[in-house]
This record gives structure tokens, C-alpha cells and sequence, in this order.
């Protein structure tokens, strides 16, 4: 079993799957376990960088199309 706060799943083509777990440190040292929850926390944040993106790629296809608008000059 894995000390990993969550577990992804990946295979070339389909969806990934991320799980989300409760950490379980048995008898691992105070340092050790500072190391895998700033491991952890880098891994999230991250994540948190990956949903941003997908987020304003999708707020981009949510904006009306419209005509570009075309300066003319009068004289």
C-alpha cells in the first residue's frame, strides 16, 4: 500500500484517473514525512496548474465568435 496522498492512472489514449487517499505514515521519521507532503503538495499544485490551463481553454471556446471589426478611414 502506498503512503501517496492520491494515485493516477494513465494508459497512452483514454482518461486519466486520479484517486484521492488519506496519508498513512507508519513509522516513517518526522523528516521523511515533511519530504512527502512537500513532494505532495508540489504534485498539487500542479495539478492545480493543469486545471487552470483546461479551464481557459475551455472559457476560450465558450466566447462568442463574432466578425473581426475592420477600421476604415474617412476622409
Amino acid at each position: 500500500m502506498s503512503d501517496s496522498i492520491f494515485e493516477v492512472e494513465h494508459r497512452p489514449g483514454e482518461e486519466i484517473v486520479l484517486r484521492f487517499k488519506s496519508p498513512k505514515f507508519w513509522g516513517l521519521s518526522d523528516s521523511t514525512k515533511q519530504h512527502l507532503l512537500a513532494a505532495q503538495k508540489e504534485t498539487l499544485l500542479t495539478l492545480r496548474s493543469i486545471l487552470d490551463r483546461a479551464i481557459e481553454k475551455t472559457e476560450e471556446f465558450e466566447k462568442p465568435k463574432g466578425k473581426k471589426k475592420t477600421k476604415i478611414k474617412v476622409q
